[in-house]
């Protein structure tokens, strides 16, 4: 028996042993306690949620559809003799009301109210997020219950951290870093998109400038930057008015800049048709349940966002779809799109699965994914800009070249056709009416026996003939291309009030035929430019023959002009044309009242 005793008593000591254990785990677990070392703390480990420890297993506080109040409770112990300060920091921008209470005897006395139903100088601090500061005395312990308010049939997410005060400004700190990386790839890629329209003055270009902005101001509503950038401290910060507005500008934004991009007018029309009928329907739900009919928003809000959802869902799969259809087209470019788009699609869907169903943790490094989906989303998309002008360069200059050589073929083919009509009316004047000029001068001469009749028709006849070899130099075989020119330098000064210089220095007699007809124009085209618009008085032609070259350069002293600005002429193109189609170099120096040097180079 006594034995018997003596087992139970120590089996009820054990048993009282293991429940003063439990009860300090409890404490332990229920207590946070703040040494030197702390630094910050996930307080999801540490609180009650309206009322009970939590039981779930989420980094997160996730409220249901149901509950419009919710509570977080957390008792914090300054394990040291020396005051601390805190800041309690919750990730989520967008909570209707949050009030912040500290027990005194069991009193809840209130800390601080602010939310985006109020002003925003009820934060209590100047932060993007909602942050609160709480200063614990030496050794003291210290409870607090947390309010957060939310729209009735509308999950809340958020977390909440405990952090030291340095700790915090220097997260912070390095955010703002972030964030200032962001907006000024933003900024950059915005400014490019503008330059780009106003050169080519095409409209996706500033659509996907538009698309950039109104993504930005989404983040900035999104991450609480927002209220406090563009807000003054009198401002309400409606969650309606300004998230809403932005996501759905910018979601109408990228899906018309999407189907520019992939060309779906032209490659896949009917799945545009489709696209647009279900892009208004997405925005037209939207608009309409948070601006006009609030209150069957608020009563059919499940049913409602899942079909937001399930229309959404279709739209991308068919973006999917267009994109794939895309890559047998341009396959750079749809690739960088496509890039683009899972991340984009990537960090909604993931953003969507964290507010709705609180399935995923979005926060990282104190930021949302979408911030950093966002942002590779703005690189690729640039890079895809990128792509696209480069593209439209290409082809233009593509269609340059193929404008050029078209250019040439066809003045080419002018300047063949030119030369073959010189020949055939040259030898209508020198065969025809030059045959029957000489008879009449013959059948003059022998019945009128009129010397001044005859004196008349001879002139007439040597015009003629000069008239037939300046057309078409048939002589130059005879008398050779140097003897020509010279003889049409002795014609220009007799015939003008010009002084012509000719010099000839062991230039070529060699030359093929085709070469000496050609350059034999060419001189021809450049006096006949000199006499119309020179108004020149002296002009010196040298022909000069180099071991492996020759040239021949023409100068004047007329009033020049500006070979930048001017435009080249039919007989500037034609001389052009002409030396190019013997091999030869054109070089034209002129300026304004200094007169106009030519000089052209063609290889013996």
């Amino acid at each position: 028996m006594k034995n018997n005793y003596f087992h139970r008593r120590i089996l009820i000591l054990l048993i009282l042993n293991f429940g003063y254990h439990l009860s300090s785990i409890a404490q332990q677990v229920d207590t946070l306690n703040v040494n030197s070392n702390f630094q910050n703390v996930n307080l999801k480990t540490f609180a009650k949620i309206n009322g009970e420890q939590s039981v779930d297993e989420r980094s997160y506080f996730y409220f249901g559809f149901n509950n419009e109040l919710n509570t977080i409770e957390f008792t914090i112990r300054n394990t040291e003799n020396k005051p601390k300060n805190l800041i309690l920091e919750l990730s989520n921008a967008l909570i209707n009301e949050i009030i912040l209470f500290k027990h005194f005897d069991e009193t809840l006395i209130q800390q601080y109210k602010t939310g985006i139903d109020f002003n925003v100088s009820n934060k209590s601090l100047e932060h993007r997020l909602f942050a609160f500061p709480i200063h614990l005395k030496p050794l003291e312990i210290a409870s607090f219950q947390l309010q957060l308010k939310k729209e009735r049939g509308k999950p809340l997410v958020t977390s909440a951290y405990l952090k030291r005060e340095s700790r915090f400004i220097k997260q912070s700190s390095i955010q703002l870093i972030l964030i200032g990386l962001y907006y000024g790839i933003s900024i950059l890629s915005v400014f490019f998109s503008l330059f780009v329209f106003y050169i080519l003055r095409r409209w996706r270009y500033l659509i996907y400038a538009f698309y950039i902005i109104f993504l930005g101001l989404f983040i900035s509503s999104y991450t609480g930057l927002f209220s406090q950038l563009f807000l003054s401290e009198s401002d309400v910060f409606s969650k309606y008015k300004h998230y809403v507005l932005f996501s759905e500008i910018s979601l109408l934004l990228f899906v018309i800049f999407s189907q520019k991009i992939l060309e779906a007018k032209v490659y896949m029309p009917q799945l545009k048709k489709a696209i647009d009928i279900l892009l208004i329907a997405l925005v037209s739900i939207r608009i309409l349940i948070h601006f006009v009919f609030t209150n069957l928003f608020e009563q059919y809000v499940t049913v409602l966002m899942n079909l937001w959802y399930a229309i959404f869902l279709i739209m991308t799969i068919l973006i999917t779809i267009e994109i794939i259809l895309y890559f047998k087209t341009n396959f750079k470019r749809s690739s960088f799109f496509a890039i683009a788009y899972v991340f984009m699609i990537s960090g909604v869907c993931i953003t969507i699965l964290y507010h709705s169903y609180g399935l995923v943790n979005t926060m990282l490094y104190g930021l949302p994914i979408v911030f950093y989906s966002s942002f590779l989303e703005i690189l690729f998309l640039t890079f895809t800009v990128i792509l696209m002008v480069k593209d439209i360069y290409e082809e233009r200059n593509s269609l340059s070249e193929k404008i050029v050589i078209e250019e040439k073929k066809n003045l080419t083919a002018f300047i063949k056709g030119e030369d073959n009509e010189r020949i055939r009316i040259s030898k209508e004047l020198h065969d025809n009416i030059g045959s029957q000029l000489s008879y009449l001068k013959r059948v003059v001469s022998d019945k009128f026996k009129d010397h001044d009749l005859t004196d008349a028709i001879n002139t007439i006849c040597d015009d003629v003939r000069n008239l037939s070899h300046e057309i078409s130099p048939s002589d130059l075989k005879l008398i050779g291309f140097e003897n020509a020119v010279s003889d049409l330098a002795t014609n220009l000064s007799g015939q003008t009030s010009l002084t012509v210089n000719f010099n000839s220095y062991h230039f070529p007699q060699n030359l093929e035929e085709n070469i000496e007809i050609q350059l034999y124009r060419v001189v021809q085209e450049t006096l006949n430019n000199i006499l119309k618009h020179a108004k020149a008085k002296h002009i010196d032609i040298q022909l000069i023959g180099h071991d492996t070259y020759a040239t021949i350069s023409i100068e004047d002293d007329g009033k020049g002009f500006n070979i930048k600005t001017n435009e080249k002429g039919l007989g500037l193109k034609n001389i052009t044309s002409r030396i190019h189609q013997i091999n030869g170099k054109l070089e034209i120096d002129s300026k304004i009242d200094y007169g106009t040097s030519i000089l052209i180079t063609i290889p013996k």
